[in-house]
C-alpha cells in the first residue's frame, strides 16, 4: 500500500471526525439553548406535561387552515412510515404554532404517545412541551434530533424525535413534520429520512402552488436537474420571481426579502428568450454567478419547464390543442405508455424566429410566440416526459382525454398505429 494512498485515507478519516465533532458541538449548543428558553418560559423538568387538547371542532378548523399542507403531507407521512425499520414509532405532522394536525404509526406506541399528549390536537411549541423535536424545530428553522434525556420534561425521556421544518416558496415556516419512537428503537439516520421527506412535501407544495407558471430548475450539474436536490424558480412570464425552493435559496446564497424584484435577467443576465430556446432544444443552460464570499464563480445549469396549458395559452393558441381541451375533459383515461423512446425525440420544428439567436420582439407579450404546432408538439413531449412515459398521467397534466393525445401524436407521426 502506497505511502500517499495511506496519507489521503488518514486525511478523509480526520476531516470527517472533525465534522462529526463539530456536528455535536452545534447538537449540544442547540439543546443547552432550548433548556434555558424552557426555563424561561417557567416550565419545571419535574412537572406533568400539558395534556390539553383542541376541540374536535378546533382540531377540523386547524386542519382545514392547513388543508393544503396536510393534502401534500399525508402521503409522504405514509411513505415515511412504511421506511422505518422499526415499530414503536409514530410520524406526526404539526403546524406553524407546534398544533399536531395527523400522526399515525404503531398502534402500542401511540397508546404511549397518548400518556404525553403526543397526538392531534395537542400543542408542542417548547413553551407548552419545553425541550423537543416539533418545538425546537419550529425555534431553530433546522432539523433537529432530541434523544431521551435531552427533552427538558422528564416525563418525556422515553422518547426519542428527529424533526424537519417544512417552508413554504417564500421561506415562511409552514409546520414539522417529526418521527418519534422509543429511545431504545433510536437510528441516526432517522434524521436524514425525515429531512428528506420534509423537502419532498415542500418540493409538492411548490409544484402545486405554481403549477400554472413557467419554472427555471438550478442544479451545479445538469444530472441534477429533475431530482429533489434541484433549486427551482417560480417565473412570471417576464421572466420577474414569483417565487423560490429552499434549495433554490441555498444555491443562489440570497434571502426571500428581495427575491421578488428579481428576475432572470438580473440574476442571470439571460432573457426569457434564451431560455425558450435552449428548452426548445431540451439542453441545460450554464451561467456562472457569484458566491457568496466572493471567491471563484459557481456554474449553474439552467433549465426552463413551461407548463403545457400555459404555454399553449402564451403561444396565443386560438385552437389546436386549446380546443383539445375544452372538449376532451370527459374522455376516458384508462392505463396506457408510451415507448419511452419518444421522450427524447425532438418536437416538430417549424422555421421560428425563436430558434435563431436573436428573436425578434412582439410589442404586445414582448416575445414572439413560435407556431402554434411547434408549440403543441413541444408542450405534449414536456408533459409525457414528467409522467414517465404514462399517457393517461400525461393526459391529466395537458387537461386533455387520452383518445386527444392519441390523435394528436398520429398526426404528428409520433404513434404508429397498431394494425
Amino acid at each position: 500500500m502506497s505511502t500517499a494512498f495511506v496519507s489521503q485515507t488518514q486525511a478523509g478519516a480526520a476531516t470527517a471526525s472533525a465534522s462529526m465533532l463539530v456536528a455535536q458541538q452545534l447538537h449540544q449548543q442547540t439543546i443547552q439553548h432550548s433548556h434555558e428558553r424552557s426555563q424561561a418560559f417557567g416550565l419545571q423538568p419535574a412537572q406533568a406535561p400539558d395534556l390539553h387538547r383542541l376541540s374536535e371542532t378546533a382540531l377540523q378548523e386547524a386542519q382545514h387552515r392547513n388543508a393544503r399542507l396536510c393534502t401534500q403531507a399525508l402521503p409522504v407521512m405514509e411513505m415515511l412510515y412504511e421506511q422505518l425499520a422499526h415499530a414503536q414509532s409514530m410520524v406526526v405532522l404539526s403546524d406553524a404554532s407546534g398544533t399536531v394536525l395527523h400522526a399515525l404509526g404503531d398502534p402500542s406506541f401511540l397508546a404511549r404517545a397518548q400518556r404525553v399528549a403526543l397526538s392531534p390536537g395537542a400543542r408542542w411549541a417548547e413553551a407548552d412541551k419545553g425541550t423537543n423535536a416539533i418545538g425546537t424545530a419550529l425555534m431553530t428553522e433546522a432539523p433537529t434530533l432530541v434523544h431521551g434525556a435531552e427533552h427538558y420534561l422528564r416525563s418525556m425521556h422515553f422518547l426519542t424525535c428527529s424533526a424537519a421544518p417544512i417552508f413554504d416558496h417564500k421561506g415562511a415556516l409552514l409546520g414539522v413534520l417529526d418521527v418519534s419512537g422509543d429511545r431504545r428503537s433510536y437510528h441516526p439516520h432517522t434524521l436524514a429520512l425525515a429531512s428528506l421527506a420534509a423537502r419532498l412535501i415542500e418540493s409538492q407544495w411548490f409544484a402545486d402552488r405554481f403549477r400554472q407558471s413557467p419554472q427555471l430548475q438550478m442544479h451545479g450539474q445538469a444530472e441534477g436537474l429533475g431530482t429533489l436536490q434541484e433549486g427551482v424558480l417560480a417565473l412570471a412570464e417576464d421572466g420577474h420571481v414569483l417565487g423560490i425552493n429552499r434549495r433554490g435559496l441555498d444555491l443562489l446564497g440570497s434571502g426571500t426579502a428581495t427575491l421578488h424584484r428579481e428576475s432572470v435577467q438580473s440574476l442571470f443576465g439571460l432573457s426569457m428568450e434564451q431560455l425558450i430556446t435552449a428548452a426548445q432544444h431540451d439542453q441545460p443552460l450554464p451561467v456562472q454567478i457569484p458566491t457568496r464570499h466572493e471567491q471563484q464563480p459557481q456554474t449553474l445549469q439552467l433549465k426552463l419547464r413551461w407548463p403545457a396549458q400555459r404555454l399553449v395559452s402564451w403561444a396565443g393558441a386560438g385552437a389546436g390543442l386549446a380546443t383539445g381541451v375544452a372538449t376532451g375533459m370527459g374522455e376516458g383515461l384508462a392505463g396506457g405508455a408510451l415507448p419511452g423512446s419518444y421522450l427524447n425525440r425532438p418536437a416538430p420544428v417549424a422555421a421560428s424566429g425563436l430558434l435563431s439567436p436573436t428573436p425578434p420582439r412582439n410589442s404586445g407579450m414582448g416575445l414572439q410566440p413560435p407556431p402554434l404546432r411547434e408549440t403543441e408538439a413541444l408542450a405534449i413531449r414536456d408533459a409525457i416526459r414528467a409522467a414517465g412515459g404514462n399517457l393517461s398521467l400525461a393526459a391529466r397534466q395537458l387537461g386533455i382525454g387520452r383518445s386527444t393525445l392519441y390523435r394528436k401524436l398520429r398526426q404528428d407521426g409520433l404513434l404508429v398505429p397498431k394494425g
